[in-house]
């Protein structure tokens, strides 16, 4: 009809400008030579780094307490600003932020500018280093311009709504703040994963973006939504106001506007449609697919889905001791000489680096790495300084050892981050070679031991909702449990021994999605979980420099990924991967165990008994899950065991996710099928297996409802 046509006219699509249609290899090289006046991947980083400051002070989140900052943003900073633009200035945390936002609505902070000062006022972003020198420079001219007005104030949330209180004050600056600063404080969960850090990822992100860019150039009709590594790049490029001016009038013609008030994501709104026109037209354009592993929506914040817990034991944490263990060691060459091969490399753990007499350990030449076998775990008690000294040997008859390098690392700036810090530092040895030595370690608290035994429940049919976020009643279906709506719920529960609390531990499988979510229940509300997570939340190994630094699921190589969460924010990733040789049963999990709180990466190997009699205890910083008992021995602290917990649950659903089925291998012989049944039989002689949902998650037949795995 004449109506549809007129439709088809108004909707999206691509319009080339100059009119000649280009191919998709055209489009790409167009789109990577655009230029930007900002170095986006560096101020990027910045970025994130200035997001994570924020996100460690709530109470910049809160409308109630941003007045007064507002304030300070408006009557004394952009003044003062405007005054020194020359200078490269840096404001303190609260007005930052205020100005942050105001930024991310470039045409209205212009005119806001040019209506208050007559001027656009630039800003530009700063690493962390970069930033303190700044904020020295900023503070100097802010004490000399306003005397009667700290330069920095207390950011904790009692002091700033007093101040805010106080504070008698009508903004001149038309655009809402407060509402920018509600929307914005949700931005930087969704980049805050670690591969946000990395500086490949970053310039994909950077790529997608001149391609984001490039896309809009030549589009009709298009309202874009980026994916959050596109939309990292764009912030950060807006942060630049004078750059990002310039930048887009001469890619685009015009200043590109950002509207952050499009928020709601239900099925017909403005947000969701307009991503389906962009992906559209990115494939269309670009013949690939629009979203990205790791930078989509991530879904609401750990905040709003748990509850704070309640301690596991009403005794006081009492910590038993520290742990000091070195897993990685190389040198970064042989050194000099004649005898160069024939060096020693001493270890020492001291009180005063000035003070060393006896090794505690030696590694020798001609080697130049070594790993946890063959290095040491030591007690640590009062030793602040772990020191090397490298020694050779000279002379040929009267041969002697010659110190020529001797380095440090101070441990007491690796303490009290937290009960468990993993490091990896470059060690320079000062002296005649010049030598680096690259290490890396661990240093671990130990408390009284905590022990748990998980009571296993049944398995039955349940009703389950989209969103297993949220915990919802227990309600058994006769629907298929492999359909939309359904699957298996168990009611697990660890209890505590001597003194050690008990704590609800819920089960949830979907098969419709394959997705699992183990849930840690106190006081009818969720106060920790471990969910299964794919690419809507971690990158592929090819994006980020080494997946080994990073959190990372490649589900070709059959991983599977679990993220272990709390009100407190995410806490870690384990990403887990089955290895054997081709067409044998035989092989073991692989495990990379990425902890967010202090960005460590540890990899554990777990090969299953082929015997009850074998020995299946897994160690994971000093803590023990015992599978063949159900038994969780903590050395944690207190407020780690039931992330700690967590942990365990995830390795064994880890292994029941990866182990492969006889069906995804049509290679085997009967004498291997026979051996992979004997196997199988064998793994359900263990209860926490079974509890970690074995015989629902493995069976190929799920269509029989109530079935009890236990």
């Amino acid at each position: 009809t004449a109506m549809e046509q007129a439709d088809i006219k108004e909707q999206a699509r691509i319009s080339f400008v100059g009119g000649k249609s280009l191919s998709k290899e055209e489009c790409v090289e167009k789109a990577l030579r655009l230029t930007f006046s900002v170095d986006l991947v560096e101020a990027a980083l910045a970025q994130v780094e200035f997001l994570a400051e924020v996100n460690q002070h709530p109470s910049l989140y809160e409308i109630d307490n941003m007045k007064n900052s507002i304030r300070r943003y408006e009557k004394l900073w952009l003044p003062l600003a405007a005054e020194h633009a020359q200078e490269r200035l840096a404001a303190p945390l609260d007005i930052e932020w205020v100005w942050h936002c105001h930024l991310l609505c470039p045409l209205v902070y212009e005119k806001d500018c040019q209506s208050l000062f007559r001027t656009t006022i630039n800003h530009r972003l700063f690493r962390s280093a970069d930033r303190e020198h700044a904020l020295k420079r900023s503070k100097h001219l802010w004490e000399a311009k306003y005397k009667n007005e700290p330069f920095e104030i207390d950011l904790t949330n009692d002091k700033m709504r007093e101040g805010s209180t106080k504070t008698d004050f009508e903004s001149s600056i038309t655009y809402d703040i407060n509402g920018a600063i509600s929307r914005q404080r949700h931005f930087y969960y969704n980049v805050s994963l670690p591969h946000y850090r990395d500086m490949r990822f970053l310039t994909l992100a950077m790529h997608r973006y001149q391609q984001f860019l490039f896309l809009r150039k030549n589009s009709y009709k298009l309202f874009i939504v980026p994916c959050y590594d596109q939309d990292l790049m764009w912030h950060t490029h807006q942060l630049h106001p004078l750059a990002y001016k310039e930048d887009t009038i001469r890619i685009l013609g015009k200043v590109l506007p950002h509207d952050d008030t499009t928020v709601d994501r239900s099925p017909d709104s403005k947000l969701t449609l307009s991503t389906i026109d962009t992906s559209r037209l990115w494939l269309e354009m670009y013949k690939e697919v629009f979203n990205t592993p790791g930078a989509m929506y991530r879904g609401k914040e750990p905040e709003e889905l748990y509850s704070l817990p309640d301690p596991l034991c009403i005794k006081a944490d009492l910590r038993t001791g520290r742990q000091f263990t070195l897993e990685s060691m190389s040198i970064d060459r042989i050194p000099d000489g004649e005898y160069g091969l024939d060096f020693t490399l001493q270890i020492f753990l001291v009180d005063d680096f000035r003070k060393v007499s006896k090794p505690l350990f030696e590694v020798f030449g001609p080697s130049m790495l070594w790993t946890a076998d063959d290095l040491f775990s030591r007690e640590l008690e009062s030793q602040r300084w772990l020191v090397f000294r490298l020694k050779i040997r000279k002379g040929t008859i009267f041969s002697r050892e010659v110190t020529v390098g001797i380095g440090k690392v101070d441990l007491q700036k690796l303490l009290d981050r937290s009960t468990v810090f993993r490091f990896h530092d470059t060690v320079s040895l000062e002296g005649d070679d010049k030598n680096c030595v690259y290490v890396s370690g661990c240093i671990t608290d130990t408390y009284t031991n905590r022990s748990f035994s998980l009571v296993s429940g049944d398995f039955s049919v349940c009703s389950v909702p989209h969103d297993i976020d949220a915990l919802f009643s227990i309600e058994p279906t006769k629907l298929d449990p492999q359909s939309c709506g359904a699957g298996y719920i168990a009611q697990h529960r660890f209890v505590g021994k001597d003194g050690a609390g008990d704590v609800e531990c819920r089960f949830v499988y979907s098969p419709h999605r394959s997705n699992a979510d183990i849930q840690f229940i106190q006081n009818s509300k969720i106060v920790c979980s471990a969910k299964t997570v794919d690419s809507t939340h971690l990158p592929l190994s090819f994006q980020v420099s080494n997946p080994n630094w990073f959190a990372t699921w490649d589900p070709r190589l059959g991983e599977r990924a679990v993220m272990i969460r709390q009100a407190s924010g995410d806490w870690g990733v384990l990403t887990g991967r089955w290895l054997s040789s081709p067409n044998e049963t035989d092989g073991y999990l692989s495990v990379k165990f990425h902890k967010l709180v202090d960005r460590s990466t540890q990899f554990i190997n777990i090969p299953i008994p082929k015997t009850k009699s074998g020995h299946f205890d897994i160690h994971v910083d000093n803590n023990v899950f015992d599978m063949e008992g159900s038994d969780f021995s903590l050395t944690c602290s207190q407020d780690d065991s039931l992330l700690y917990l967590a942990t365990g649950m995830s390795i064994f659903l880890l292994l029941v996710l990866c182990r492969p089925r006889s069906e995804d291998t049509p290679a085997l012989n009967k004498t291997e099928t026979d051996a992979y049944v004997k196997d199988r039989r064998h793994l359900e002689s263990f209860q926490l297996l079974l509890s970690c949902g074995l015989n629902v998650i493995q069976n190929s037949d799920h269509s029989s409802h109530g079935q009890n795995s236990g």
